[in-house]
């Protein structure tokens, strides 16, 4: 395995034969003549676009689209005339929105999955699939959500212009399954704008019944406390609500003016007869003269009278006959006037009856009125219970009424929306378009062909990297700038923007890539004297692989002068590296980590004096051995290849050897010698980094 090239820093040519940019115009001419330089490339790079779009194109599944339309109704039903609980969905823009964010919420493709039991349905549920088979079975909670999920990125719900219809269109791999998902939904949105109203209108109902049964109480017990008011002050009322008392009165009134009415009457009719009685004139008397028995006696001497004159006539007015009928004449005036007397004290009793009445009814009124005065007292707290009951009354009646009025439009409740077109069936899959998608595949990958042929020129002058020196051979990696600053490692993180970041993270990004997956990278990093920068790159590399993701062990196998810890800002490390080798501490309390990133740590927690053979034992070996399995990339810090003999023995174990030099450390003797002793090994493929 090999390193691959980063990108060299501006400013660091590799080498005195890199050639510099112009400032010549790229014309066409240049384009074509790369193009043919490069035409295997770009036949290559197209070669696998075409290929990967048609493994993708027969790989993606083929969907039918069916849709159903909805329309929001705008006609009201006038059956009944009360209003509904919930009146109409409006039809503005902002409303057909809002139904169609109803149309694609969670809560109705639920109901939609439940209905047509969809997770059961392995296009839904992901079962069967190549990833289900390494995966643990998932709850039915779980496969739930994921149907749900699956479901409504299928889904697909759209205005029709400035109507109030709604699209709804759904992709399945069959056109009967797409057809029937889409009427589903469509019958499910009617279904449940219906059920919302019968909800509104049921909880409405519930609380009138409640309410109304309140009322009803507390009509009662107002009615009852008038009632008992009425009863404790005897307080009575005719039918029509108008007291008694006040009944009396106006009684009394009428009987006393009628009463008052005859007494004047009397008197009048008294003192003229008394006047002309008086007058003598008795015979002028009208009730006399209306007197049947006067009439009579008036009849009888008329007849007197005329036997008297024809007696007088015949016989003389000493003739017995005529002193008879004189005699009966005598005794019918006798009786007249008897009569008239009679009549007389008639009428005098008649007034004194009248005044009588009249002074009878006058008491009265005048203890009704009094009667009347203490009720009024009284009725002033009545009224405001009866005010009380008529107002509780008149709110009962008022939620009666709209209770009836809802239990009656309940059964007549329509949706306010309807399916004016069903889906059908398609004849023709909608995706994916292979035909029109492989078409464009073929420009395309041209495009891309030309791109990585421009992109090939422009690294091109790094790849040739030359050397006059005795480490000719040692492919440069990266020049990199600024490796002397104490923060060095912190602008991996600190400043991923600067030019040290994005050298390192080219580096790390090269090595995981040029990694296969599932398999583990070990780097020795060294340097061929100390003080060249090896222990700064390595913690740079070490963060930069931990940000895009990897599983990275950083080992200090300097064990004579570590210098990993100190750089991190790690103080007081308890046990390490010679603690785990010799048994006293476990991997894991051997292993810190690294303060600013995932990256664990492995070194010694004191130097040592004395050399000794800790690199060079078995227990080393199955270390490296342990960490470049339990990991993703394995960096091992060496001793300098030319101060110490550990680098050799440990370059044996490592894919590659990344040696950091001060530049201009081509040229220096020290690279050379160690580049000869790294051959000796023989080391696997060493890289160089020039570090300045």
């Amino acid at each position: 395995m090999s390193i691959a090239q980063a990108t060299i820093s501006p400013g660091l040519p590799a080498n005195g034969d890199a050639r510099q940019l112009n400032d010549a115009r790229f014309g066409w001419s240049d384009v074509v003549r790369m193009a043919d330089r490069r035409r295997r490339l770009i036949l290559t790079v197209a070669g696998l676009v075409i290929a990967l779009t048609a493994a993708v194109l027969l790989l993606l599944p083929t969907l039918y689209s069916a849709s159903a339309v909805v329309m929001l109704e705008q006609r009201k039903n006038n059956v009944a005339d009360a209003s509904s609980v919930l009146s109409s969905l409006p039809t503005d823009a902002a409303s057909v929105q809002n139904q169609i964010q109803i149309l694609t919420s969670r809560d109705l493709a639920a109901q939609v999955v439940d209905k047509l039991e969809l997770q059961s349905d392995p296009e839904f549920n992901g079962r069967g699939g190549f990833l289900s088979t390494f995966s643990s079975p998932p709850t039915p909670e779980t496969t739930h959500e994921r149907v749900i999920n699956a479901f409504l990125s299928r889904l697909l719900v759209e205005n029709e212009g400035l109507s109030t219809a709604i699209t709804i269109s759904f992709k399945a791999r069959t056109a009967e399954k797409a057809a029937r998902i889409a009427n589903a939904v469509a019958e499910t949105y009617v279904h449940s704008q219906l059920e919302t109203k019968f909800a509104a209108t049921r909880e409405a109902t519930d609380w009138l019944e409640n309410r109304v049964r309140v009322l009803a109480r507390q009509v009662q017990s107002a009615d009852a406390a008038v009632e008992r008011y009425k009863a404790e002050h005897n307080l009575s009322e005719s039918t029509g609500g108008v007291p008694l008392v006040e009944q009396q009165i106006s009684g009394v009134s009428a009987q006393l003016v009628q009463a008052k009415a005859d007494l004047a009457q009397r008197q009048a009719t008294f003192a003229r007869v008394d006047s002309l009685s008086k007058a003598g004139q008795a015979a002028d008397i009208s009730q006399a003269v209306a007197s049947p028995l006067i009439i009579q006696l008036r009849s009888q001497e008329a007849d007197l009278i005329r036997s008297e004159a024809d007696l007088q006539t015949r016989y003389g007015p000493k003739h017995p006959k005529y002193i008879a009928v004189e005699s009966q004449k005598h005794d019918l005036e006798q009786k007249i006037s008897q009569e008239v007397t009679r009549i007389t004290g008639s009428l005098s009793n008649d007034v004194s009856v009248a005044r009588s009445q009249v002074a009878s009814l006058e008491n009265s009124l005048a203890l009704a009125e009094q009667q009347a005065h203490a009720q009024n007292l009284l009725r002033v707290k009545l009224q405001s219970l009866e005010a009380n009951a008529a107002s509780t009354r008149s709110i009962y009646e008022a939620f009666l009424a709209r209770l009836r009025a809802i239990q009656d439009q309940s059964a007549i409740e329509a949706s306010d929306a309807r399916v004016i077109s069903h889906a059908a069936a398609p004849s023709a899959p909608s995706s994916p378009r292979r035909t029109l998608i492989f078409a464009a595949s073929l420009p395309a990958s041209l495009m891309l062909g030309v791109l990585a042929a421009l992109l090939a020129e422009r690294i091109a002058p790094i790849s040739q990297v030359q050397s006059s020196d005795p480490a000719r051979g040692l492919p440069v990696v990266a020049e990199i700038a600024g490796v002397t600053n104490t923060r060095a490692a912190d602008l991996v993180l600190d400043y991923p923007t600067s030019a040290y970041a994005q050298s390192i993270g080219e580096i790390a990004r090269q090595i995981t890539h040029s990694t296969a997956p599932g398999r583990s990278c070990t780097i020795l990093v060294t340097s061929p004297q100390m003080g060249e920068g090896a222990s700064t790159i390595a913690v740079s590399v070490a963060r930069a692989a931990a940000i895009l993701g990897r599983r990275v062990v950083l080992l200090d196998a300097n064990v004579w002068s570590p210098s990993v810890l100190p750089i991190t800002g790690i103080r007081n490390l308890k046990c390490g590296l010679l603690e785990l080798l010799s048994g006293r501490a476990a991997l894991s309390r051997a292993v810190a980590r690294d303060p600013r990133s995932s990256a664990l740590l492995l070194s010694v927690s004191r130097p040592q004096s004395q050399r000794n053979r800790t690199i060079a034992s078995a227990q080393f070996r199955r270390l490296i051995a342990h960490l470049s399995k339990t990991c993703d990339l394995l960096l091992i810090l060496a001793p300098p290849v030319v101060a110490q003999p550990g680098a050799a023995v440990l370059a044996r174990q490592a894919d590659a050897v990344m040696l950091v030099a001060r530049g201009p450390g081509a040229t220096q003797p020290a690279v050379a010698q160690a580049a000869e002793t790294l051959a000796r090994v023989p080391a696997p493929p060493i890289g160089l980094i020039l570090a300045s």
